[in-house]
């Protein structure tokens, strides 16, 4: 897994856990002075961490494919180069 990818990863599990934290302590005063009507803070923090965990998969994806061809033994392309010819 690429540094970039684990970072990503990691922002994501901290802001969920976040999330949670501050649903559960929602009653408090301390959280309810961050706490907006319209948009509350635990889908702020649920939607950023929704974010991060698809720059994880996106940075997974963008990871270049090796090419077939370069497994491909010698032996087998000089076959197949072999039978080419004679067709």
């Amino acid at each position: 897994m690429p540094a970039t990818q684990r970072t990503f990863n990691w922002i994501g599990v901290v802001l969920t856990l976040a999330c949670f934290a501050v649903v559960l302590a929602g009653n408090t005063a301390t959280v309810w002075r961050f706490e907006h009507t319209a948009l509350p803070l635990s889908w702020v923090l649920a939607g950023a961490a929704m974010l991060a965990f698809l720059a994880t998969e996106f940075c997974d994806s963008a990871v270049p494919l090796p090419d077939e061809g370069e497994g491909s033994s010698p032996q087998l392309s000089s076959e197949w180069e072999a039978v080419e010819l004679q067709s």
